[in-house]
């Protein structure tokens, strides 16, 4: 009698298992991909460097962080993370300046903007670590500074660098660990 009732019980729950299966993926959107891991994103500053990083509640995109240090013209930008350069271009005394845009995979890309200068070419591929550009003072801005996003499918997203997500709308200090 014990072996029939596990019997039916373990038919029960395959029945289950598979209906709440069949449910789910009823349910789903076709076009879903799987979730991917976010890279594991440094700041895109020499390595001990300490930079101060501000963001602010009207920023745009909310979730931009500007980065600067005292005389930091023309210091490096380094890739916060392996990929490949999808855009270099340079808006003049508008907007982004000159900027840079690195595809990660996954859907995740990084925004470089405000740059004085910038190093490789579109469809090149870029280890993390790798000098990119020179901080600088192009686009509409008040004052040098190093703008900078992290964007999942398009949107900027919180930005997390070393496996910690930044603190927003205030002021902090920020060491690069890009080694």
């Amino acid at each position: 009698m014990f072996t029939n009732i596990l019997t039916r019980g373990a038919a029960l729950f395959a029945s289950v298992t598979t209906s709440g299966l069949l449910l789910a993926s009823m349910l789903l959107p076709q076009n879903v991909e799987p979730a991917v891991a976010a890279p594991a994103f440094q700041m895109p500053v020499t390595c001990g460097q300490s930079w101060t990083g501000t963001t602010f509640t009207n920023h745009n995109p909310l979730y931009a962080v500007d980065l600067n240090r005292a005389n930091d013209y023309g210091d490096n930008v380094l890739a916060s993370a392996d990929g490949t350069i999808t855009r270099i271009a340079n808006l003049g005394d508008s907007s982004y300046g000159r900027y840079m845009i690195i595809d990660h995979g996954g859907g995740w890309q990084t925004l470089y903007a405000h740059l004085s200068g910038t190093y490789g070419r579109e469809g090149a591929f870029v280890s993390r670590g790798t000098r990119i550009g020179l901080v600088g003072d192009s686009g509409n801005v008040t004052g040098t500074h190093l703008h900078y996003e992290q964007r999942l499918n398009g949107s900027a997203v919180q930005i997390v660098f070393n496996g910690a997500r930044i603190v927003y709308y205030t002021s902090q200090t920020l060491t690069s660990h890009n080694c």
